[in-house]
């Protein structure tokens, strides 16, 4: 696999970010050191975070001790970090990396344009849309213009205009992107897979059901023949490829591509990922449909406690599962439950409605 291989992140349900470890030559590097990073880089390919992240700490020690690395070492470890969801963490290694990038801004122009790329990636996961847009942009600015990962820069800014609904800016970049990927590495390159996987999702937020689904079979096709079949990136597809069947009326196809995304989701992200919690609630509607309701209550409960740890008790996604397992709890008769669910959704509805109402009335 290429050493430039992609980190696939979904924010929530719609976007699929990819973020890339920073390459760098391994002249002049002491030996022992670039091995462990590159087991890191191996492990990280693989989607085995855990081993990725203990090996890449101790690369940056080694780095740390001996000089030279450090920033490229700092982008790689914040790439696993925000892998686990540890955007905290990994926001603070690489606002340091871009701190001690040593040159003028236009020196090293392939690694900052990564760590600023990444950089904006994680502000998208952590919905800073005008902190990412503007770090993406930076990005590009500082790229090379002949350099490939302009298209993953391209793919980063379409998942996040898809997110903020500028359909037609998504488009465009998505398919700019799209075709420079295909032009300069191949039609199956596992590069392609987020970019295939972003505008499927522009086309399930436009109901194009069937655009969508094409382009999430060519996705499947890709990483199956490139990764790992229990890679992370699989779950995310496998995912978007449920909920599309799902509103195709294929909903035993969607029940077994959303179990299997869950298994997939298990293994590598654990049971409090908030990635693990949106198939978890995905698959609780699907199952709903099929009238399999204790299951589902089962599901709908296990995602809406990682949703509430993760974003709050007030998010508004909270809102939306609260809802959606009223009406379920409903079907089943239990409808004090129930109630106090639609109770509970209406007050965070109310508070995010006089939230934004306030703040727009302050720049009146």
């Amino acid at each position: 696999m290429s050493h430039n291989s992609s980190l696939r992140k979904s924010a929530l349900f719609f976007s699929a970010v990819a973020l890339f470890l920073v390459t760098e030559s391994a002249a002049a590097q002491d030996l022992s050191t670039e091995d462990l990073r590159q087991l890191g880089r191996q492990a990280f390919d693989e989607g085995k975070y855990s081993d990725a992240e203990r090996f890449l700490r101790l690369a940056l020690e080694e780095f740390e001790k001996h000089g030279g690395g450090t920033p490229k070492s700092l982008g790689d470890l914040a790439s696993v970090l925000t892998a686990e969801e540890r955007y905290s963490e990994a926001e603070q290694l690489l606002e340091r990396a871009l701190r001690i990038m040593p040159g003028p801004a236009n020196a090293d122009s392939r690694e900052r344009s990564r760590l600023f790329s990444n950089l904006g990636a994680l502000y998208q996961q952590t919905a800073r849309f005008k902190d990412a847009e503007s770090a993406f942009n930076q990005a590009l600015l500082v790229a090379d213009p002949h350099d490939p990962y302009i298209g993953v820069i391209l793919n980063n800014l379409g998942a996040l205009h898809t997110q903020k609904g500028n359909r037609k800016q998504a488009e465009a970049d998505l398919r700019k992107a799209l075709i420079l990927v295909e032009r300069q590495l191949g039609k199956d390159h596992p590069d392609l897979a987020p970019i295939l996987t972003n505008l499927a999702a522009l086309y399930q937020k436009q109901k194009k059901w069937t655009l969508a689904e094409g382009y999430l079979l060519r996705a499947v096709h890709i990483v199956e023949y490139s990764q790992r079949p229990d890679h992370p990136d699989t779950a995310l597809i496998l995912e978007h490829l449920g909920v599309v069947h799902y509103r195709q009326k294929k909903v035993k196809q969607a029940e077994m591509e959303l179990r299997r995304a869950l298994e997939i989701g298990h293994k590598a992200l654990g049971t409090e990922s908030i990635r693990v919690a949106s198939i978890s609630l995905n698959l609780a509607q699907v199952l709903t449909a099929e009238r399999q309701y204790d299951e589902a209550k089962i599901f709908y409960s296990d995602g809406l406690r990682v949703q509430e740890r993760s974003l709050g008790f007030m998010a508004p996604e909270v809102a939306t599962t609260l809802e959606s397992f009223a009406r379920l709890l409903h079907t089943m008769k239990s409808h004090t439950s129930a109630d106090e669910m639609e109770g509970r959704a209406k007050r965070i509805r109310a508070e995010h409605a006089y939230t934004v109402s306030v703040t727009e009335s302050r720049h009146w």
